[in-house]
């Protein structure tokens, strides 16, 4: 007992094991998702094996998972090499039947802009009171044209329009 107490110092930590400290992957982000009824019923929610796997079991599992089946690697080469062959035949039928689209003519629009105004000389534009200021100019017209809009909308809905009170 006695030495118990005088190797207080030494305590010695033991790690807490991956099963302990980490939630199975299906429980990752449990409690926030959207709060919604389940339309079936859903097995992946059931306990799994991840509680009770040894590192083992982790191991032989990886390992069937990496293999791949053997017949699928002939399809999968076969299957690309077809694919190959529509893309080829997709991107010359586009090349010679469609016009250029709107987003390529863009594109290119904007680049051909930049690159002419990086050729431009860099000069500084004096300052010019009407053109940087011109942020939020109303006048009186524009101020007024909402309101006018507003009253039409409620006498509308309110059926005062019948008279000729605009005409």
């Amino acid at each position: 007992m006695k030495e118990k107490l005088t190797s207080a110092d030494s305590v010695s930590c033991v790690p807490r094991q991956s099963w302990m400290t980490e939630l199975p992957p299906g429980l990752k982000s449990f409690g926030f998702g959207p709060r919604t009824v389940r339309r079936g019923a859903d097995d992946k929610l059931g306990v799994g094996s991840i509680w009770t796997d040894t590192p083992a079991d982790r191991e032989r599992k990886a390992k069937v998972r990496r293999r791949p089946p053997l017949s699928m690697d002939s399809e999968v080469t076969v299957l690309s090499g077809r694919d190959k062959r529509l893309a080829e035949q997709v991107t010359s039928y586009n090349e010679s039947k469609r016009p250029e689209s709107l987003l390529d003519m863009h594109q290119k629009k904007r680049k051909s802009k930049a690159s002419e105004e990086k050729s431009k000389p860099q000069e500084r534009r004096p300052f010019d009171r009407e053109q940087d200021l011109k942020v939020n100019r109303f006048d009186e017209a524009q101020k007024k044209k909402p309101l006018y809009l507003y009253l039409l909308i409620f006498l509308i809905q309110h059926e005062y329009c019948e008279s000729n009170i605009f005409l």
